[in-house]
Order: structure tokens, then sequence, then C-alpha cells
């Protein structure tokens, strides 16, 4: 199994680690200096206005790399690889290469599915998720609700995506006992004081009547346009502009 689910994680952008040119290493990101300057060097690629929107676009992508991915083995396959900071690397095309002899595979084996679920998340968010994020705030001080949100938006697809095609009716019910239990965690599990995702999880009915975004990424300040979307799809300053133009 292990070896499917490394093949899976390839479509994520996630490699096993060889001499590819790499850009940075992730404990690297967690000094302010070196993380200004990786932001600075991103800012340049993307043609972003600012740091913060370079910060914002940053925290979209390492949460499909990092958050999307290990969801999607929990819900697809019980067994997930965990990534410590100190395991990986970003390459120059923003991939993430990892070390496998010091990351951890966690199967639900023995101990129940919650706590098993409780173990994996709080090592992606506490240990993982969480520091980076932090850091990007502190050095560019963009809003930690655009940067959450960023991540809750990548976990709210995994989930829609997972349950459209699922027909499993036990399946179905474990998917959703999942997903509220990460929308009920306390913020100790992301070494916080509150869940910072709370507010911005959705799940089936209610993703479809509300799913625009409270908070902007900001995409649309970029100066140069790579999806050629103008604005996301749950874009709340797109959903206000329409809805003023029908007014």
């Amino acid at each position: 199994m292990h070896s499917m689910i490394l093949n899976e994680l390839k479509a994520f952008g996630i490699y096993l680690e060889h001499d590819s040119v790499m850009e940075i290493e992730l404990t690297d990101l967690l000094n302010e200096e070196t993380c200004l300057s990786f932001l600075q060097t991103q800012m340049t690629e993307i043609k972003a206005p600012n740091l913060s929107v370079t910060a914002s676009m940053f925290s979209k992508r390492y949460a499909y790399l990092v958050v999307s991915s290990t969801l999607y083995c929990m819900l697809e396959f019980n067994c997930v690889l965990n990534f410590p900071v100190n395991a990986c690397t970003l390459s120059k095309e923003r991939k993430l290469y990892i070390q496998e002899d010091i990351c951890k595979w966690q199967e639900v084996k023995s101990m129940t599915r919650e706590h098993w679920c409780e173990n994996v998340l709080r090592h992606l968010f506490s240990s993982h998720i969480t520091p980076i994020l932090d850091m990007l705030k502190t050095t560019t001080r963009v809003s930690s609700a655009i940067l959450w949100e960023n991540v809750a938006v990548r976990i709210n697809s995994i989930y829609k995506k997972t349950l459209a095609k699922e027909l499993n009716p036990d399946k179905i019910e474990r998917l959703n006992s999942d997903f509220n239990f990460l929308k009920n965690a306390s913020g100790e599990l992301f070494n916080l004081k509150e869940n910072p995702i709370k507010p911005y999880l959705k799940i089936g009915e209610e993703l479809k009547v509300t799913p625009y975004r409270r908070t902007c990424c900001m995409y649309h300040k970029l100066m140069k346009d790579p999806e050629g979307i103008g604005y996301c799809g749950n874009c709340p300053i797109k959903n206000k502009q329409t809805k003023s133009g029908n007014d």
C-alpha cells in the first residue's frame, strides 16, 4: 500500500528527494530573514504587487501540497505519510521533495479512528502548518484569517470531490465524521487558542448554498493571471460585484 500512496502523492506535487535543483529547505522558512528573502524572490516570479499577496499565494500552494495530500490519503487509504518540516524541501517548480527515511507512516490499525485522526491532524497542523503560517504572517503582516481560509478552502475541496464520487454509505458516514471532527476540534489541535479554520469549513449543502469565501485571497491583484480566471471561483469580491450588477 505504501508504494501506491507514494505514487498518489505525485499527483499533489510530492516526490521522494533526489538531485533536483532545490529552492529552499522548509526549516529555513521558519527563519524570518530567510523567509523574507524567499518571499521576495517569489514576489518577482509570480508578479505579485507586494509581500502580503505573495504570502497568500504561497500558502494556497503549500496547503495543497501538504494539507490536501494528507487528507486525501486519510480518506482513501486510512494511512498517511507524515511530513516533518525537517524532511521537506521545495523545488523551484514549487514541488515538495521529502526524505522518506525520516517520515513516518501512520495507519489506523488498533486505535480508534477518532484517536488516529487526532494524532495525524495534530502533527499536520501543530508541528507543520501553524509554524509556517505564523512565519508568513510575521514576515509580511498578511492577515491570519486569509492564510487559514486558504487552508480551509483546500480542505473543503478535498471533501467535496471525494463525496461527489463516493457511493459506499459507510465511507460517506466516515467522511462526514472526519470532517465534523476537524471542524469541531479545539485550538489545541493547532497549537492555538481557537480552531482557526472552523469558521470557513463547509460541507454538502452548506457549501453549495454559500460557496463564497469570507476573506479574499487576493489572487486578482496579481499583475499576471497564470490561470486566466481573473478571480477565484469562490471570490467574495466577485460575488459582491455580481450581486450589485443584478440589483
